[in-house]
C-alpha cells in the first residue's frame, strides 16, 4: 500500500476510533452519574459490593472474602464489615464465659443483602435468645453472621474451617439457598469489568433484555439446571454438607441447616419444594436437622412485599424478621439448646 492510500485509510479510521472513544466516555459518565450514587439497581450495587467490601482469599476454596474494617451504602442500607471480616458488631474471638455462641454460615441471604443490619435473621435470632433465654445455663447468647455474598456450600464450609472454628461455636447454622449448588467462582481478572460503571450497566442491561426475550434461561430454568446430572457444583455441594456434618459432630458442635426460600412464590405454592427435598434427604443421611423457612411466610399474597427491591428477590428486612422469629420458635420447640 503506497503512502497516499495509507493516509486516506487513516483519515477514515481515526475519526471512527475517536467517535468510539467519545461514545465509551459518554457511556461511562452516564453510568457513573446514574448509578455511582446510592441506588437500588441490583447489578451495579452488587458490583460496588464486590469492589468496595471484598478481596481475594488466600484459600482458593473460599475464592473471595470480606475486606476487614470497610463500609459502604448498598441497596438502600448501611453495610459495615468488622475487623474480623464479618457484617456484624465487634466481638472478641475468645468466647466470653457463660456465653452460648452460634456461628451463622451463609451467602448474601444470610449476609442480609438489602436488609438493615438489625433486621438480618442472625440478629433477630440473637435478640430473641437474649430476651427470652432458652436455657438457664447461659448468661448471654451471640449469633455471629459470617455470611458472604456469592458463596456456595463449599465456600461456607471453608469459611468455617478457616475462621469460624476460631470462634469456638457451640452451634453452627448454615443458611442454604437454591443457587448454592453453583460452582465456586474463579476470581475475575477483567480490568474493565472491575473498574467501569459503563461496562457493568451495559452488560447487565443486555442480560435483562435477553432474559425478557427468552434468549436466556429464566430464573426457574436456571435454578433447576444446577441439579441436573453432570453439573459440577451439586456433587461438590453434597460432599461439603457431609464434611460439614462430620466436622461438627467430631467437635461436639450442634449443626442445623436452614432452607432460605426463593421468594418468587410463597408457602402455599412454593415452586422449589422438590429441590428443598434434596437437602432434606442430605440432612437425613448426615443426621442433621433441616428447617424449611418457607413455612415462616404466609401461604399466599404478593411475594414482592418481601423483596429487597421490585427487581431483586433477596429477602428484605420484613422477610428476615419472619425467618429469624421462625428459627427462634423452632429452636425452643425442638430444644436445640439443652
Amino acid at each position: 500500500m503506497n503512502r497516499s492510500k495509507k493516509i486516506a485509510l487513516l483519515a477514515k479510521i481515526i475519526p471512527i476510533f475517536i467517535s468510539l472513544l467519545l461514545c465509551a466516555a459518554g457511556l461511562e459518565l452516564f453510568a457513573r452519574w446514574s448509578f455511582g450514587r446510592p441506588g437500588m439497581h441490583f447489578s451495579t450495587e452488587m458490583w460496588k459490593y464486590a469492589k468496595r467490601l471484598k478481596m481475594r482469599s488466600a484459600d482458593p476454596e473460599m475464592s473471595h472474602q470480606h475486606r476487614p474494617d470497610t463500609h459502604a451504602f448498598l441497596m438502600g442500607v448501611d453495610v459495615k464489615i468488622n475487623s474480623l471480616g464479618f457484617r456484624d458488631r465487634e466481638f472478641s474471638v475468645k468466647k466470653p464465659p457463660g456465653t452460648y455462641r452460634i456461628v451463622a454460615l451463609g451467602d448474601s441471604t444470610t449476609f442480609g443483602w438489602g436488609a438493615p443490619y438489625e433486621e438480618t435473621y442472625p440478629k433477630v435470632l440473637e435478640r430473641s435468645l437474649n430476651r427470652n433465654p432458652p436455657s438457664p445455663k447461659w448468661s448471654s447468647y451471640e449469633v455471629i453472621n459470617t455470611g458472604v455474598g456469592n458463596y456456595n456450600t463449599a465456600q461456607e464450609l471453608a469459611m468455617l474451617k478457616d475462621y469460624g472454628l476460631r470462634l469456638d461455636p457451640d452451634m453452627v447454622t448454615i443458611g442454604w439457598y437454591i443457587n448454592d449448588a453453583e460452582p465456586t467462582p474463579a476470581p475475575s481478572r477483567n480490568w474493565i469489568a472491575y473498574h467501569s460503571y459503563g461496562y457493568v450497566w451495559l452488560t447487565s442491561s443486555l442480560d435483562y433484555v435477553l432474559r425478557n426475550m427468552g434468549a436466556r434461561q429464566s430464573y426457574s430454568q436456571y435454578y433447576n439446571s444446577l441439579y441436573e446430572p453432570g453439573q459440577p457444583g451439586w456433587p461438590k455441594c453434597q460432599r461439603a454438607f457431609a464434611e460439614l456434618a462430620a466436622l461438627c459432630k467430631g467437635r461436639g458442635i450442634a449443626l442445623h441447616i436452614l432452607l432460605i426460600p426463593e421468594l418468587h412464590t410463597l408457602s402455599g405454592n412454593y415452586e422449589f419444594k422438590h429441590i428443598d427435598d434434596l437437602i432434606r434427604e442430605i440432612g437425613k443421611e448426615n443426621g442433621v436437622s433441616v428447617l424449611d423457612l418457607i413455612d415462616a411466610f404466609p401461604p399466599n399474597g404478593d411475594p414482592h412485599r418481601y423483596w429487597a427491591s421490585p427487581e431483586d428477590d433477596h429477602p428484605n428486612g420484613a422477610a428476615n424478621i419472619l425467618m429469624g422469629n421462625k428459627i427462634a420458635e423452632t429452636l425452643r420447640a425442638e430444644h436445640w439448646i439443652r
